[in-house]
């Protein structure tokens, strides 16, 4: 009998290791070398952690590449959040003659490519690192608006915008997101915080130019400017990352990154993990939607345009405390913990305030955009670090 017991566990532990090596946490903006999804439980997240990474935590050259970080998803998620304001635009200028739905298909398409395609760049990280991937990505991202200013009919948006501009945004997103979680693991919830609220200050910024540009500079100057503001971001995160490959080895002793397969449904063996992915995609699928239908709303209720930016703004200068509050609480009280907190706190408030006010009062709708915006910003700087068991 013990020697069954024996073997049973021997072969739970090369289960184990295997599903470690083959899934691809960079994907998830984890390292492979501390994620697992077999237990996950909220109360180990806040227990302390000792794995030699805690050092590197506290080095310069880490919080060099979490600046990196927060420089990246200003124009890449920032400009996401506020994908609205161009939609918007578009519909009543260039595609004024194309229904809100099939314009829609343009942002939806940039949206979803942006992020199915983190599960194929997430190898490419671990293989390449991001002094290779980055670079690319941020090329093809600032030509996007470059081309976007000589768009004029629905297929060149299409695929501007919604192919090439997507493979780009994916690009340097998973890097920003990828290199925070391979460092940190202790203070995870802090620096992924503050990397995500980039995102945050661009949602606010960005509808805020676009309000001024489109009016005064036209169509073409307004997506040139978006450019050279995108590549004067990106250009210092590109050599923040320069540092990481130097760090990253002393934190795991010289041990090369275990080779990770593109597609491996192992991690689905867990009822866990397919539970806590199934309410990531759904709470995304809100997040995201709401994001690029909030202009849109704003005017089909009867107000103005200049509302729908406004929306944005309050959105994304919401989102900047809940990106950063919720993770430094997550840390030390658990990150599943939090979430569900900030969860429930954001659904109430969405049938007190939306659902019987949204359509009648612009007031409304702006306070509930600020509670939006922190509720929503803390399950997108939550998520990463609630996969984690701190060993």
């Amino acid at each position: 009998m013990k020697v069954m017991v024996d073997s049973t566990r021997q072969e739970q532990n090369v289960q184990r290791s295997s599903f470690q090596e083959n899934t691809n946490w960079a994907a998830f903006g984890l390292d492979p070398i501390t994620a697992t999804v077999s237990n996950i439980n909220p109360d180990a997240e806040a227990q302390p952690d000792v794995d030699s990474r805690q050092d590197v935590e506290k080095t310069v050259s880490a919080w060099i590449c979490v600046l990196g970080s927060f420089l990246t998803l200003i124009p890449t998620f920032g400009f996401m959040n506020s994908l609205g304001t161009v939609q918007t635009y578009l519909s009543m200028n260039q595609l004024h003659d194309y229904s809100e739905g099939e314009v829609g298909w343009i942002s939806g398409l940039f949206l979803f490519l942006s992020l199915i395609l983190n599960v194929q760049v997430g190898p490419m990280v671990d293989v390449h690192g991001p002094n290779v991937i980055g670079p690319v990505g941020a090329v093809l991202y600032v030509a996007m608006f470059l081309l976007m200013a000589e768009c004029r009919n629905y297929w060149h948006f299409m695929l501007c915008l919604g192919v090439f501009g997507s493979i780009g945004a994916a690009m340097t997103m998973v890097v920003a997101i990828a290199i925070v979680g391979k460092l940190f693991v202790r203070k995870r919830g802090l620096a992924m915080g503050i990397t995500l609220a980039g995102s945050s200050i661009g949602a606010v910024i960005f509808p805020i130019i676009l309000r001024s540009t489109y009016p005064n500079l036209g169509w073409q100057w307004s997506m040139r400017i978006m450019a050279f503001i995108s590549a004067g971001l990106l250009l210092p995160a590109i050599l923040c990352f320069t540092v990481f490959n130097k760090i990253y080895k002393s934190s795991t002793n010289g041990q090369p990154a275990p080779k990770s397969s593109t597609l491996n449904f192992t991690a689905f063996q867990s009822p866990a993990f397919c539970f806590v992915t199934a309410g990531i995609f759904m709470f995304e699928f809100v997040i995201f939607s709401i994001s690029g239908l909030l202009p849109s709303i704003s005017t089909r209720v009867g107000f103005t345009a200049e509302n729908g930016y406004t929306l944005l703004s309050i959105v994304g200068a919401a989102s900047t405390f809940g990106r950063i509050i919720p993770g430094v609480i997550g840390d030390k009280y658990g990150h599943f913990n939090v979430l569900l907190a900030t969860l429930v706190f954001t659904v109430v408030f969405m049938g007190a305030l939306l659902v019987p006010f949204g359509t009648r009062s612009a007031t409304a709708l702006y306070a509930w955009s600020a509670i939006w915006g922190f509720g929503s910003g803390s399950f997108l700087s939550i998520t990463p670090g609630k996969y984690l068991k701190h060993h």
